[in-house]
């Protein structure tokens, strides 16, 4: 091994052991303790003997050898428990303090309205928020089924006196009809994917707000009566990630807005305040993101009756579904797909689950047709009615915003989020004892390169809070990537996954988590097995994020936010460029990337980066080229 030539590389070339506590206790437990417990949970009798310092024809050991299978079992259940809780997030609403003086706005702000709804209230309250501190305003209207980026952008890059905007406030989410060429795309949403465009395409400087009202259930009593609004919260998160310098933030106002309500957009607005994601109800509340311990009572265990509906049932993530159901005593199985009994593995998988107890009948059917939908659940006997949903249907996505188009949009929509809607709308006034939602962590933190699945999975968090709140059942997961299933269960991604901070979770664990979901009566959880040491830094390479905070701030105290640490390099590359040689330029800019290809591929230093390699032969793919990209842009200038 080639060993580094200085000590301050601070590189370590050897296994480091665990480290222990100050209290001489490694990862919590004292060695002796960890020893034992392993012992046990190995069945291990030598070790245990070795461990408890005992003789092996001593009586203590024949008294302890007829505990060790149950001793061993509740230590598995007790790890398994211990990590399935660690993986369990939910997003909170933090409450923000009243402003001790009012909010002041400046310069004329662009308000963008959707044609014919001047007087929507929630046009009202933005209006007022305006008038009443300090800023003047244009309003335009826009047809968003007409909303084109090229034209929005000569639109939105100059005011009728042609100065420039000091801020864009969108109230395009409120135009929830479908648009016209792509039903599965609610106008207001293709609309804002326009604007984010469009932007993308000026030199503007002025922050780009969505608004939304109703969209977010920030309270316990939240009715969340627009559900398919919240499809803008998934696809702004998106937009934060990729554009950061054009993006303001999203606020969601409350189903009834009141006097109060155009202080407190004032307030959000305001220049300096931090938060990027805001509900107004009574006060202002910030998104967060929390830990969601399960509460110590017993749960009641959830279990499957009569027939149970599988979406995606012939997929990698159905399959494991369907075994789970059949492993907890479900009757009867539906499995739905596009392909339906013509999918790969159909047969033998059908007779995994006869082998387990469940009949089986596999369909080949659309979920986003709703006709289709309502002719398959017609045909489920009453005497085996159906009695669970599992809508695990999807499809991935991998296109950069500015990409994005309305048929890529509406491919996307479809089988999620279209979809969720006919389930729902469908199955409503049946007795469902679950309706279960796969969801994403796209949907809660956002993804680049994923600013329509984002959407579609926001929606189905957001429908699981509007269906609790008219009293049906509804469980809605946002899965970090699985190890062996689903859109992500390709080497790439998962080891890109990986150097980000999130781990692929384990399948059966993950279906363990599933289970635990639903005995517990959650609404929206989130799944993820994150590093909290690597992942904040990434996500807020370019932009801070008070969605994390909370977290980053417990769980990673030696981390520090860095989009100041980049602007000053920034500045700083610049400069030495400026001043530089050819020669110097050369090498300050060699060893530029190279520190960024270093670090993206999780190496320590840039020795693995050798110049003349090519970098697909580096380890580089699709994705971390994007993001390799990315880095260069911000930390370039």
């Amino acid at each position: 091994i080639d060993l580094p030539t200085y000590a301050f590389h601070h590189q370590h070339y050897w296994l480091a052991p665990p480290v222990p506590r100050a209290d001489g206790h490694l990862n919590g437990h004292h060695p002796a303790e960890a020893r034992l417990w392993d012992a046990i949970e190995e069945l291990d009798v030598d070790a245990l003997t070795s461990t408890l310092q005992l003789d092996k024809d001593s009586p203590g050991v024949d008294a302890l050898l007829p505990a060790l299978p149950v001793l061993s079992t509740w230590r598995r259940r007790h790890r398994e428990r211990s990590t399935i809780d660690s993986w369990r997030y939910r997003v909170a609403w933090k409450q923000l303090p009243d402003p001790a003086i009012a909010p002041t706005l400046s310069g004329t702000w662009l308000l963008l309205v959707p044609s014919g709804l001047a007087e929507h209230p929630a046009v009202h309250a933005t209006v007022q928020a305006m008038d009443a501190h300090g800023a003047a305003h244009e309003v335009l209207s826009l047809d968003g089924a007409d909303a084109r980026r090229d034209a929005l952008a000569r639109l939105l890059s100059h005011l009728p006196d042609s100065s420039t905007p000091e801020g864009i406030l969108s109230l395009l989410a409120l135009d929830q009809t479908p648009h016209p060429d792509h039903p599965a795309v609610p106008t207001g949403l293709a609309a804002t994917a326009a604007v984010v465009q469009a932007l993308s395409q000026t030199s503007l400087i002025a922050p780009l707000w969505c608004v939304t009202q109703g969209a977010v259930a920030a309270t316990a009593t939240d009715p969340l009566p627009h559900p398919r609004q919240a499809q803008v919260w998934g696809m702004g998160r998106v937009a934060a990630l990729e554009h950061p310098h054009l993006w303001g933030g999203l606020i969601d106002l409350p189903a009834d807005v009141d006097a109060r309500t155009p202080a407190r957009i004032a307030a959000v607005l305001a220049p300096g305040q931090p938060e990027d994601q805001v509900a107004i109800r009574a006060t202002a509340l910030a998104r967060r993101l929390e830990r969601a311990a399960c509460p110590e009572t017993a749960p009641t265990a959830w279990r499957p009756a009569g027939t149970t509906l599988v979406t995606g049932g012939t997929g990698g993530l159905g399959a494991h579904v369907a075994r789970w159901l059949a492993r907890q005593g479900a009757p009867r199985l539906h499995l739905v797909s596009r392909s339906g009994p013509d999918a790969a593995g159909v047969s033998q998988l059908s007779d995994e689950l006869a082998a387990l107890g469940a009949a089986v009948t596999v369909t080949a059917c659309d979920v986003s047709d709703r006709a289709a939908l309502q002719h398959l659940l017609g045909t489920i006997p009453a005497e085996h009615p159906l009695t669970a949903v599992v809508h695990a249907a999807g499809l991935a996505e991998n296109t950069p915003f500015a990409e994005l188009d309305l048929p890529g949009i509406e491919a996307v929509l479809r089988p999620k989020a279209l979809a969720a809607t006919h389930l729902h709308e469908l199955t409503e006034d049946l007795d469902l004892s679950a309706f279960v939602l796969f969801s994403s962590g796209a949907a809660a933190w956002g993804g680049s390169r994923q600013a329509s699945y984002a959407a579609a999975n926001a929606y189905l968090d957001a429908l699981a809070e509007h269906r609790r709140a008219r009293g049906l059942p509804a469980t809605s997961l946002a899965w970090a990537p699985w190890s062996d299933a689903g859109m992500a269960a390709d080497e790439s991604v998962i080891d890109y996954y990986r150097r980000r901070g999130m781990r692929p979770l384990d399948t059966d664990l993950a279906i363990a988590s599933l289970q635990r979901s639903l005995d517990h009566g959650d609404t929206t959880i989130t799944i993820a097995d994150i590093d909290w040491e690597r992942f904040p830094a990434g996500f807020t390479a370019q932009r801070p994020s008070p969605l994390l905070s909370d977290l980053a701030a417990t769980e990673s105290p030696g981390a520090e936010a860095t989009p100041d640490v980049d602007a000053a390099l920034s500045g700083s590359l610049q400069r030495q460029l400026a001043t530089g040689s050819p020669a110097q330029q050369h090498q300050l800019l060699l060893h530029h990337i190279q520190t960024h290809a270093a670090a993206i591929l999780g190496h320590p230093t840039i020795d693995a980066i050798p110049p003349a390699q090519p970098f697909q032969e580096l380890g580089f793919d699709s994705l971390t080229a994007v993001e390799f990209g990315h880095r260069l842009s911000a930390t370039t200038g």
